[in-house]
């Protein structure tokens, strides 16, 4: 699926759709949502690049998880749609009835889908091999990409979707911490990591009960200074729930844990895990390989995952830059790849600082959105596709983003005419959204009230532009 320029001449010289779509919107689309707040958005024609309707198309606004697109078309064009993720076991020495005399070591390749069944099948596959104990030590090697502790510092610390990523990540790097209250009063609490296949338990992430009265009431977990490992406060008041998740924020000895938790289970001895690197001379024992990045890019843009999309992105920016370690570094090679590919577009404002879009501080503007579904063409259109199911309207087939006074979406609508159209819809409350950032409390997780107020307004909008568009007759 190809296009012409999305150029702002143009634009100037195509009248907008049609006065049914004005009359929709109202004279003022962007006053319902708050004096301060802004709306824009684009449509246009993917045949031959006409500008159908258009309002700010070129004031930039914080995309939320729209930033995925660029990420996603990128990834595929650096990496390839057949690229996949590697994770290893690797030894060192020979198996001799059933012993390894030597090291095994675990080495991640920055699989962002990589869950318990396939460590399962993992460590079936080392027992195929014959062993069943290790007389060295266990190493977890993540030295294939930065750790970082998190996705973003201006995040509550503790939303699962804000988790620690690196080489080596399991289970999307959320763990749950249960607890329970016993005969007496006293509570018992541990931490554990989820997948289809059950729970394990992690070691290295400590958990402190304390008095209700330590926290505020709305918080019920709160994070301690870093003493050696992970450690969470937990103040259990009444009625509040047995379970919550919680961000990882060393996913490497997280992931090294749990797999050694699961080797018990399944009769293999070894040792603690502990950090180490890959020497030249092991060999490879198991490797299990991620399911193809289009599908991965599927799953990302279908669900939205963070840690997913930053992995990916990560990945990609290292085919420009080997060395690159933060996801602002990162996300800049992409964005300025992303230039290079439509030297015809206004990328002024532009800003990418994640890969995921987890963060008030990125930028996109609708037209430069647009430019970015037309280079990702017919695959990228493919792979929205399942996006139908409980999406806003039939038809639309579209990724969304959600923040806290920033609203997103963004791909294509079949009109009732029966023609494919692109769009891009943005709202925005930048005073909002910068008050919201000053006052965080970074224990504290939920929206506020307001918020939430004003994004149930901003999808309003959304929905009566997307039934405006696709009901009109062609012109």
């Amino acid at each position: 699926m190809t296009t012409r320029s999305l150029s702002r001449r143009r634009l100037l010289a195509t009248p907008l759709l049609l006065p049914l779509l004005a009359a929709a919107k109202g004279a003022d689309p962007a006053a319902r949502l708050g004096p301060a707040s802004e709306a824009g958005w684009l449509l246009f024609d993917p045949a031959d690049g006409r500008v159908l309707d258009a309002r700010l198309a070129d004031r930039p606004f914080a995309p939320a998880s729209v930033a995925k697109l660029p990420t996603v078309v990128a990834a595929l064009a650096l990496l390839g749609p057949g690229h996949r993720f590697t994770t290893g076991l690797h030894g060192t020495g020979a198996v001799v009835e059933g012993t390894l005399r030597g090291n095994l070591i675990l080495k991640g390749g920055g699989d962002p889908s990589l869950v318990g069944e396939d460590v399962a099948a993992m460590l079936d596959g080392l027992i195929e091999k014959g062993v069943r104990r290790v007389a060295g030590r266990f190493l977890h090697d993540a030295s294939a990409l930065p750790e970082l502790p998190e996705i973003d510092a201006g995040q509550p610390r503790t939303a699962g979707y804000n988790t620690g990523l690196g080489a080596l990540s399991l289970n999307f790097n959320r763990v749950q911490l249960a607890w329970r209250r016993l005969p007496g009063g006293a509570v018992e609490a541990g931490v554990w990591s989820v997948s289809d296949i059950g729970r394990h338990p992690v070691d290295g992430i400590g958990v402190e009960v304390v008095p209700a009265s330590a926290l505020p009431d709305t918080v019920l977990v709160a994070p301690l200074p870093d003493r050696g490992g992970e450690r969470w406060q937990l103040a259990p008041h009444r009625g509040a729930p047995a379970r919550v998740w919680l961000p990882v924020a060393r996913p490497g000895a997280m992931t090294a844990a749990v797999v050694h938790a699961m080797a018990a289970e399944r009769g293999i001895a070894l040792p603690r895990p502990s950090a180490g690197q890959l020497p030249p001379e092991a060999r490879l024992l198991v490797m299990h390989e991620s399911p193809p990045l289009a599908e991965l890019a599927a799953r990302v843009l279908k669900h939205s995952n963070n840690l997913s999309a930053e992995l990916i992105g990560l990945a990609a920016a290292r085919t420009l830059d080997a060395n690159v370690a933060t996801l602002a570094g990162s996300a800049a090679l992409l964005a300025g790849w992303l230039r290079a590919q439509r030297p015809d577009v206004d990328w002024t404002g532009f800003r990418l600082l994640n890969h995921s879009g987890l963060t008030s501080g990125s930028r996109m503007t609708a037209r430069q959105t647009a430019a970015v579904l037309t280079l990702g063409g017919e695959l990228l259109a493919a792979l929205l596709a399942g996006d139908d199911e409980g999406g806003p309207l039939p038809g639309v087939r579209a990724k969304s983003g959600t923040l806290a006074y920033a609203k997103g979406l963004a791909g294509w609508l079949r009109t009732a005419s029966g023609r494919s159209l692109g769009f891009v819809y943005y709202a925005g409350d930048d005073r909002a959204r910068a008050a919201l950032d000053a006052a965080m409390d970074r224990r504290v997780a939920e929206i506020p009230p307001e918020a939430r107020a004003w994004l149930a307004r901003a999808r309003g909008l959304q929905s009566e532009l997307l039934a405006a568009w696709r009901d009109a007759p062609a012109p």
